[in-house]
């Protein structure tokens, strides 16, 4: 990991998620805290080799890779936690988020650092948009890849985008990323085209001022992806066929994990599909099956 400064008081944690820091008199906001406590302490020594306290911690949403260092630095700073209302159950008690995905209690192989996070506690609800209390930010509401996930900008005009755009190289190797709102997802990216910043720090993709060609990119990616399910339900398809079509259409090689990932994308692309009324379903000898409409 490496601090990086980007504007008089932001800073960016490059690494697998990129991490934010705003410093005011000495006392540092985290944008986010990295995939799990080796994480944890690796942001902790760089915000003590400046001399800085870490005075609370912002969470974008509650996927695993965002919220991993939050138990560890909440223990040793006893820092304070933020996230949105329908996040915070997930930052909270981490085990919602492999129940949320599978729709059951999740198997063993679903319960990895990877899905769920340590428990740390939230001390402060953040508004989906507008001013944060008592912090020096305002939230961006960024629908579409997860339950109520937010960007936020920093005084210095800098916008964290969270999970709202993937770099073209992931687009490039993975065909599609993970979203559980389609018409969310197209309403950010309807957003972001019009956003304007200094700069833009996406948790995945690298910091830019201009994101309109990766903007494009995360959106045509997106149209293939609806397209493909479209042409899966041709001739009637469950979601497990739409699925295993994706599979070998984008070269996925499914584990556990990945598969409750993608699963989701799937059942998002189908919800949105038929609320656009291009498909509906039928059940057949207990299956529920999706079909084109004519």
């Amino acid at each position: 990991m490496e601090l990086k400064q980007v504007e008089q008081r932001t800073y960016v944690i490059e690494g697998p998620t990129n991490l934010g820091v705003y410093v005011e008199d000495g006392e540092a906001f985290l944008i986010d805290s990295g995939n799990d406590e080796s994480a944890g302490r690796k942001v902790l020594r760089l915000l003590e080799s400046r001399g800085w306290k870490l005075k609370a911690i912002l969470n974008t949403h509650s996927n695993a890779d965002h919220i991993g260092g939050n138990a560890f630095l909440q223990r040793r700073t006893g820092c304070r936690i933020a996230a949105t209302r329908k996040e915070a159950p997930m930052v909270s008690d981490p085990a919602l988020e492999p129940l949320f995905l599978w729709g059951a209690a999740p198997f063993r192989d679903l319960c990895g650092k990877f899905l769920q996070a340590e428990p740390s506690e939230v001390t402060d609800i953040l508004p989906s948009e507008g001013p944060v209390e008592g912090m020096p930010f305002s939230t961006i509401s960024l629908p579409g890849h997860y339950i109520e996930m937010v960007g936020f900008r920093t005084p210095d005009d800098v916008v964290f985008l969270a999970d709202s755009l993937f770099s073209e190289a992931i687009l490039a190797k993975y065909g599609f990323v993970v979203c559980c709102d389609v018409a969310g997802q197209l309403a950010t990216l309807d957003r972001l085209e019009r956003l304007e910043a200094s700069l833009f720090v996406p948790c995945h993709a690298q910091p830019a001022p201009d994101i309109r060609s990766l903007t494009a990119a995360n959106r045509e990616a997106l149209a293939r992806l609806l397209e493909h399910v479209r042409a899966s339900c041709g001739g009637g398809a469950s979601r497990e066929d739409v699925l295993a079509s994706l599979a070998e259409t984008y070269g996925i090689r499914l584990s556990p994990v990945q598969f409750v990932l993608s699963q989701i994308t799937v059942s998002a692309c189908l919800s949105f599909l038929a609320d656009q009324g291009e498909i509906a379903p039928s059940f057949e000898k207990g299956r529920m099956l999706w079909h084109r409409r004519p």
